[in-house]
């Protein structure tokens, strides 16, 4: 009787925990990250009613009592929401936290925050523990990123986890340009298609014409240059002319006195000489001096192979100065009457000037790549052009605008001459995080055999303008438009070294005969980057992205795991801490010992309650029912005493 009373009672205390644990599973059915409690019941002794007839052993049991209550693990629903901070796990595993009294903690729930200093911390103040790299650095002003720290494995076994901070101000530092990467062609047409004008250095092997059009001008092709009067050119010669006429008798002897070729001429005539002795005269003395000549009845024709520099020194045949004199392109030899520059041709016609007019006349290259002369004497002079059987036509005929008479204080001009030109530009980085231009002047400069070669000019131009760095540097292609040397160069970047990879073969830079598409360009500097954010990666990382296009691993999450999740203790808002059965925390790693998550972190989201509606108000109306039907057991057990006690009496 007394069994059915015991009975009773322990079913109604059973009860009563269940109502307890459903009832707080119902209240946390809005709780982020709560997971539902499951009670387990059990009966707390019996007797054994033994009977030896009996083939089986008959119990009776002594109430019951509640023996565990057991976490639900299941994954609850994930939620968006508009915090950048709030975290789901989706998937098993927990995020550790830390409280004022650093005693660390396990939690699913992840709605975090930040606190006045920056760190992430749970709604009660725990702080979230992260793997830190320590690549955040405070200089008084800014959070300045180092770059440098790697943080590919950031979590490994022994890991010590720390809060991390998150700034609102990070700076990414500059990165100066020390290697450049360029490929493209340089164009070797006939026509330039994009053609410059040529200047002092330019190379007439490699000219263009005034319709920009190859000369193709080889070595040993020549002209014949010339100034002042009576000089030409005939039958492979440089010829002067001298008309000489009758001397008029006047009480005057005929003087005759000039150089040719720094050899002097001089005699003194009879007056009234008649033209035939005058020429005889000069004759013979140009045999003495092995002096070539052709002579008619009232002419003396001067001639050499190659030059006649004809100086008047004040006698009555030849009163001013003449000079001519064959021109001859050679690609190595700029020597004698050889030229191989634009500078040097004009160089040559500079001296002829120079021996026939002295110093009043100029010629120069102007920036148009015309060839000028400028004639500053008092009085007229004569420029002379004449081609030769060796002469290249386009060459002669971009010269004829000097074959003139050039009138006091007035320019002649030949026409334009262009070589062929390449340009582009891209970015470079100095050591002060500066932006600045890197243009890259390519010229077809000289031709070498079966090589070409290119100059290029490179230079570092600053946002006003103002060039802070030149290069130049020679580029020779093989005859297919390989480039064989150099494959890079070094130039200067404000103090630093910066290597241009020209590439090698056809793999960077070449002189095809085919159009330029347009050229590669990359350089591995960064200017300066403002923090513009952050986010969080499916495993952890937490990441701050820059201006500059970069981003960088500030912290990474770690997710835990035990060997027996339900032997941690819970301490209410979610916590847990570990226990003897739940062992100690576990980071999951693959074959290689690299760290691996077993839960999807998810950002601007949390997990909600997992607790089942309506399984808790089923539970509750059973175990209501329970605990009303363990009452009437123990109202009916007090029946039966007072029964049992009436009787007595």
């Amino acid at each position: 009787m007394t069994t059915s009373f015991y009975n009773g009672v322990g079913g109604m205390k059973s009860s009563q925990v269940g109502i307890d644990v459903w009832g707080d599973n119902i209240a946390n059915a809005n709780t982020i990250g709560y997971k539902q409690q499951n009670l387990d019941f059990s009966t707390l002794f019996s007797n054994s009613m033994y009977n030896a007839s009996s083939p089986v052993n008959s119990d009776i049991g002594y109430a019951s009592t509640a023996v565990s209550s057991v976490m639900d693990l299941s994954q609850g629903s994930i939620q968006q929401t508009d915090n950048k901070f709030d975290i789901a796990l989706e998937g098993k595993g927990w995020m550790s936290v830390k409280d004022q009294n650093n005693q660390i903690y396990y939690t699913r729930t992840g709605s975090f925050t930040k606190d006045a200093n920056g760190e992430l911390v749970t709604q009660s103040g725990d702080k979230l523990q992260v793997a830190n790299p320590h690549n955040l650095t405070f200089d008084g002003k800014n959070w300045n990123f180092d770059p440098t720290i790697p943080t590919d494995n950031l979590i490994k076994p022994g890991l010590v986890t720390t809060q991390i901070q998150i700034p609102e101000n990070i700076i990414f530092p500059p990165q100066p340009t020390t290697q450049i990467t360029i490929s493209g062609n340089l164009p070797n047409e006939d026509i330039a298609p994009n053609p410059k004008p040529a200047n002092q250095n330019s190379d007439f092997g490699v000219l263009y014409d005034l319709n920009a059009k190859n000369m193709n001008i080889k070595d040993n092709q020549d002209l014949v240059f010339g100034f002042g009067d009576n000089v030409g050119f005939s039958n492979g010669v440089v010829r002067y002319n001298m008309c000489i006429a009758d001397d008029k008798v006047d009480g005057n002897n005929v003087n005759i006195d000039f150089d040719v070729n720094g050899e002097n001429i001089k005699l003194t005539l009879p007056d009234g000489s008649t033209k035939k002795m005058i020429i005889d005269a000069i004759a013979k003395e140009l045999d003495n001096k092995n002096i070539s000549y052709d002579k008619t009845d009232d002419s003396i024709e001067l001639k050499n192979k190659d030059k006649l520099e004809i100086t008047s020194n004040g006698g009555d045949i030849i009163k001013n100065n003449s000079s001519i004199q064959r021109l001859v392109y050679n690609s190595q030899d700029n020597t004698d009457n050889k030229f191989t520059t634009m500078q040097d041709f004009v160089d040559d016609v500079q001296n002829l000037a120079n021996k026939t007019y002295g110093e009043d006349v100029k010629v120069d290259v102007d920036s148009k790549g015309k060839i000028i002369i400028q004639n500053n004497n008092s009085q007229s002079i004569i420029s002379s052009t004449f081609s030769t059987d060796n002469s290249n036509d386009m060459f002669m005929n971009n010269l004829r605008g000097l074959n003139n008479i050039v009138a006091s204080n007035t320019t002649i001009y030949s026409s334009e001459f262009n070589q062929n030109y390449q340009q582009f530009s891209g970015n470079i980085i100095d050591k002060n995080g500066d932006k600045n231009d890197l243009k890259f002047d390519f010229y077809k400069t000289k031709i070498e055999g079966d090589n070409t070669i290119w100059n290029v000019t490179v230079s570092e131009v600053d946002k006003s303008g103002n060039v802070i760095s030149s290069k130049s540097q020679d580029l020779t292609f093989d005859k297919v438009g390989k480039l064989l040397t150099p494959n890079s160069m070094d130039i200067d970047n404000n103090g630093i070294t910066t290597t241009i990879n020209l590439g090698k073969d056809f793999s960077g830079i070449t002189s095809l005969d085919k159009d330029n598409l347009g050229f590669n360009y990359s350089e591995n500097g960064l200017i300066e980057g403002e923090l513009l954010g952050y986010e969080i990666s499916d495993d952890g990382k937490i990441i701050a992205n820059f201006s500059n296009d970069k981003n960088g691993v500030i912290a990474q999450i770690p997710i835990y795991h035990f060997q027996n999740e339900q032997g941690l203790d819970s301490i209410g808002s979610n916590k847990y801490t570990i226990t003897d059965d739940s062992g100690t925390p576990i980071l999951y790693q693959d074959d290689n010992g690299n760290y691996i998550s077993a839960a999807q972190l998810k950002t601007n989201a949390l997990e909600t309650s997992n607790v089942n509606m309506s399984q808790a108000m089923t539970e509750l109306i059973v175990i209501q029912k329970a605990f009303d039907a363990n009452s009437k057991s123990i109202t009916t057990s007090d029946q039966m005493i007072q029964k049992a006690i009436e009787m007595k009496r």
